[in-house]
């Protein structure tokens, strides 16, 4: 049995108040708490503690704001619960202040050379010093048990190698790293962060010790003042859709970060923040509305929750952008919320998340779009989450040039296949043994002309791929031999001249094969040895999706539920008993890296197989029309504008 707690299916729809310690100065308790209650939020998270002691405090190693004459934290926590507002407790324990670093210079990270981190009068803590290991525990005991809150997040844990600027520092070299690091390892701290440093690999073991045996001792401070403290990353999960200068943003963040943080069976809160502002340096000024707009509706559709962030208060907040795009997510969840409680995923896909130290994963990133734009509901699980027996929720895994596995995890993966689903793999992975591959010949990594022919016997496999003949595979290649029983489909044209125009053609087609299909028991394992998701994500050619789409359709046997609707639309299926929700989230407006008003779409049609009975209706203002040939139910939307659920019962 699940024990419940007051997040248990709780109504989830977030602001994030990130308070200025200035924004105390003035602040009225009833008037914040009304507003947020206007705004039709359950869930606020204000600043309380760290940094900058929102409260008075006893302990001399905190800095008390000296801004403390509006209204106390208590009486805004009284003045939001009194309105059935639940209230999360911001810390952050990454910095110091000055004066207390002066009394405390063990507390502080320190670069290679010994310097510490200093912006704009913070000193930068290390985790392993005695202020987080000792101080910050202290720190919570304090505003915990003098404060009615409902929940803890703690901000920007952890070993940071990056200011607010963005420079880069490296690893820390405190006295207590360099101390602790030879005593487990014999080792000295690396000088930068390099995976290709052979020694790395324990320096990044030893941060995930400390961080872990940190974490358990802040879940057991925090479990003996209450075990009704929700605390972020086991109670809830809180991740942030975010914009930075300069950095390339990802028109999915919201349905991607809200997938992986609620899980297929949406145990617990998944609270994906909607940053308002475009980033650290414009931090009053907000993105677009639209952007915002989409990110609640892939957070509502993936996870059943809304979340805003934003500098100060919905009082004090000029740019009004992000408050007005958020509001209809707010007021839809409002009206619908006891629909959203307990929905689970009736996705049938899953595509799984490999850990990596990189910002974004481009291979993931291509089939996120792949199957978002071919209209199939799917899941994204962690790799290292997966059982054996969650396998078994899903009819087609994939993995992404997945780099290495598990003995248990093969085994896991194999079984799967055995007892009867489907796996697709792109990229290699030999010690799979529904992949079918007997011998890895070659890996290359710089192809140029290569590419693979489509014979005409092929046609039937592939016919959205049919009329181009040709499938580019970019630059990472490998050849593959796979087992006498696999079927392959494809064949490598190996590098031949591309210039001058004169010499371009080739004059060889090897046996070397783009796809390979094993039956494996009552299953069967797909391989794809080129990483078709990355050159779809950096190109976005349909010359690649197409292929992609004939592999999960005609291969892995998937059906297609919208093949009419525009690709820019997102469809996810959620379930609750007997219950189907189906909802349509429209990016039309999505162009380059703007944000516009998505563009209606007329007469969307769906069919779904194996609910043939069924009845339906809309939520969000259009009209539905059901025919069922007894099969499958099929269903006509008239309008479709920003988005739409409809109830199939």
């Amino acid at each position: 049995m699940t024990e419940k707690h007051w997040w248990t299916n709780y109504p989830w729809r977030m602001i994030q108040t990130n308070l200025r310690e200035i924004d105390m100065a003035e602040i009225d308790a009833e008037t914040y708490a009304q507003q947020l209650a206007d705004y039709d939020a359950t869930v606020v998270t204000l600043n309380a503690a760290g940094i900058i002691a929102s409260y008075q405090t006893k302990l001399e190693f905190q800095t008390q704001s000296p801004y403390l004459t509006g209204s106390s934290l208590r009486e805004i926590l009284d003045a939001c619960h009194k309105r059935g507002i639940r209230v999360i407790a911001r810390t952050d324990f990454s910095k110091l202040r000055e004066d207390v670093f002066a009394r405390h210079p063990d507390w502080a990270y320190r670069d290679k050379d010994g310097n510490i981190v200093n912006y704009n009068g913070n000193i930068q803590t290390c985790p392993n010093g005695g202020y987080q290991q000792e101080k910050s525990l202290e720190i919570l005991h304090e505003v915990l048990t003098t404060h009615p809150f409902d929940g803890v997040f703690c901000n920007m844990s952890g070993f940071l190698v990056v200011d607010y600027g963005g420079v880069y520092h490296g690893p820390c070299h405190c006295e207590n790293c360099k101390r602790l690091f030879r005593e487990q390892y014999g080792l000295e701290i690396p000088q930068k962060d390099d995976p290709r440093d052979p020694n790395y690999k324990k320096y990044a073991a030893f941060k995930a010790g400390c961080i872990k045996a940190y974490r358990e001792r802040l879940v057991q401070t925090i479990r003996k003042i209450s075990p009704e403290l929700a605390i972020n990353g086991l109670d809830y999960i809180r991740t942030e859709s975010a914009t930075e200068i300069g950095v390339p943003q990802w028109q999915y963040s919201a349905s991607c970060n809200a997938r992986k943080t609620a899980g297929p069976l949406r145990t617990r809160p998944a609270d994906n923040a909607s940053v308002d502002f475009m980033g650290f340096r414009y931090r009053d000024t907000s993105v677009s509305g639209p952007q915002l707009a989409l990110r609640q509706w892939q957070n509502l559709a993936n996870a059943g929750s809304v979340s805003l962030y934003i500098m100060g208060h919905l009082g004090n907040h000029k740019d009004k952008t992000a408050l007005i795009a958020s509001k209809p997510a707010f007021e839809f969840h409002k009206k619908h919320e006891e629909i959203y409680a307990g929905l689970t995923s009736a996705a049938k896909v899953l595509l799984v998340n490999k850990p990596i130290l990189a910002r974004s994963d481009p291979e993931n990133y291509g089939w996120v779009r792949a199957l978002t734009e071919s209209h199939i509901p799917f899941d994204e699980v962690k790799l290292a989450e997966l059982t054996p027996e969650l396998l078994l929720r899903w009819n087609v895994i994939i993995l992404g040039d997945m780099k290495k596995l598990t003995p248990a995890q093969v085994s896991m993966f194999d079984s799967y296949v055995e007892q009867g689903g489907t796996l697709l793999a792109t990229g290699v992975l030999p010690e799979l043994k529904c992949l079918g591959i007997q011998e890895v010949r070659n890996c290359w990594k710089d192809r140029m002309s290569s590419v693979f022919e489509l014979e005409e016997s092929e046609e039937s496999v592939f016919p959205r791929s049919a009329a181009a003949h040709f499938i580019a595979p970019g630059a990472v290649l490998a050849e593959a031999a796979f087992r006498e029983e696999t079927e392959t489909f494809l064949h490598l044209i190996p590098e031949h001249p591309f210039g001058p125009p004169e010499r371009c053609y080739y004059t060889e087609v090897s046996d070397i094969p783009g796809v390979g299909v094993t039956q494996y028991g009552k299953g069967k394992g797909v391989c794809l040895p080129w990483l078709a998701g990355s050159f779809y994500f950096n190109e976005g050619f349909d010359n690649t999706l197409h292929l992609i789409q004939d592999v999960l359709h005609q291969i892995c046997g998937l059906p297609e539920l919208a093949p009419g609707l525009h690709p820019s639309v997102e469809l996810v299926l959620c379930k609750k008993t007997d219950r189907f929700l189906v909802q349509l989230i429209n990016g039309s407006g999505v162009f380059a890296n703007s944000y516009f008003e998505p563009i209606p779409m007329q007469n969307v049609t769906l069919r779904f197989p194996g609910l043939a009975g069924k009845q339906a209706h809309t939520l969000n203002g259009g009209t539905v029309t059901v025919q069922d040939d007894g099969t499958a139910l099929e269903l006509t939307l008239n309008r479709l504008e920003a988005y739409e659920a409809i109830v199939i019962s």
